[in-house]
């Protein structure tokens, strides 16, 4: 039996799924993501950015910030739904729907920003995704690239037990739940490995974010999501470094 299209994610059409479910259980990371997203774009000012990937928009309102349009672009009609009533009364958002995962709906030297979050665990290669984005942005444009890391602190030490370094590309984690049927498999990557490949694409390395870092469910369980959310703003440039959260968050200009 041939193995499933790893980079398949109708899912988030299925009727089966509801994607701002599976965030009410995790307002804390939702917050850590804001945070990431002002630190790296504060005193940047835009005309037009891209939330690519963005589902039901749940970060457009964060560039909206920075922006003076936003258009959210996701491949599931369903998702674009919810975001056109979530900000039913903003003129400053366009929706796309995407039809092509390797590739930016706008013409050359167009966009000022592109925001990539919770994209990186559908693509297996995103080399010619990154080129595209290169081409998108104007010069001097800037990405923002979320990477679902396979070397964050925790994975490490269980490699190391192991006498096994992270490894340098991509691994396979899992599926998605929630009663999908068909699910569709995640997979995280090597933060220093996405790095490269933006820098192949023709990007300038500025910044990285490690975010998400007290994710665990027991503090979760213990103390409240804006608790952990301010601890999270005081760590996530220091635990760059060593890359240390399962999300890393990488900045680059071109």
């Amino acid at each position: 039996m041939p193995e499933k299209d790893l980079n398949k994610i109708d899912f988030y059409d299925d009727e089966k799924h509801f994607y701002e479910d599976f965030w009410k259980s995790r307002q804390y990371e939702h917050l850590s993501e804001i945070s990431a997203i002002d630190k790296l774009l504060t005193g940047k000012r835009f005309k037009i950015a891209m939330d690519f990937g963005g589902g039901y928009g749940r970060l457009s309102e964060a560039l909206l910030k920075y922006s003076d349009k936003v258009i959210l672009v996701d491949p599931s009609t369903k998702q674009l739904d919810i975001a056109r009533k979530k900000f039913i009364h903003s003129q400053k958002i366009d929706y796309v729907l995407l039809d092509r995962k390797d590739y930016i709906p706008a013409p050359d030297n167009s966009l000022d920003l592109i925001l990539m979050v919770r994209v990186s665990h559908h693509v297996i290669d995103p080399t010619q995704l990154f080129k595209d984005i290169y081409r998108a942005l104007q010069p001097g444009g800037f990405a923002i690239i979320e990477v679902a890391s396979n070397a964050h602190f925790i994975n490490r030490m269980k490699r190391l037990a192991k006498l096994k370094s992270p490894s340098k590309t991509p691994i396979r984690v899992g599926s998605v739940a929630n009663g999908i049927t068909d699910d569709t498999p995640f997979v995280n990557h090597n933060p220093n490995t996405i790095k490269n490949q933006l820098i192949e694409a023709g990007f300038k390395y500025e910044k990285k974010l490690s975010v998400s870092n007290l994710r665990s469910s027991f503090l979760k369980k213990h103390l409240k999501a804006q608790s952990l959310a301010k601890v999270e703003k005081h760590l996530q440039a220091p635990l760059a470094t060593i890359s240390f959260g399962p999300s890393i968050f990488i900045l680059v200009k071109k």
